[in-house]
């Protein structure tokens, strides 16, 4: 059971880092049309939904188009929730603010490289695991 947790790990990382790219895009976004009149800016938050699925993965799993349909799409079910920032808005109706969103980049960004850390511990600990099945 130990190994298989290790790959479903894999999973939520993955997950996890697609997720982050989408959070990294839209704070571009959003510095790139700082000075874009009307522009609206974007927020992508995931971690509530991420953990919930997290917590209900570990239920049953279909192998067959005929069994029961299953409740949910687990990790890979996981989207995004974007929202428009409407409040804060300059007279030209633009409501990015420049230094919330560089702080939004750092923030990602540091999420981003712990991920990638993780993932890279998890896989060398397959790949160990992998190198001595085949002893």
């Amino acid at each position: 059971m130990g190994d298989f947790l290790k790959i479903k790990e894999l999973g939520y990382l993955q997950r996890g880092l697609d997720l982050t790219v989408t959070r990294v895009n839209s704070v571009a976004a959003n510095i790139a049309n700082a000075e874009t009149p009307g522009y609206k800016a974007v927020n992508v938050e995931f971690e509530k939904n991420l953990a919930a699925a997290m917590g209900k993965d570990f239920g049953m799993t279909g192998t067959n188009p005929r069994h029961y349909p299953l409740m949910g799409k687990g990790i890979n079910g996981v989207q995004p929730e974007i929202t428009q920032v409407v409040e804060g808005a300059r007279l030209d109706g633009n409501t990015v603010n420049p230094d919330q969103e560089m702080n939004n980049l750092v923030s990602a960004r540091m999420e981003y490289e712990t991920m990638i850390a993780a993932l890279n511990k998890k896989l060398s600990g397959v790949t160990s695991v992998l190198q001595s099945a085949g002893r």
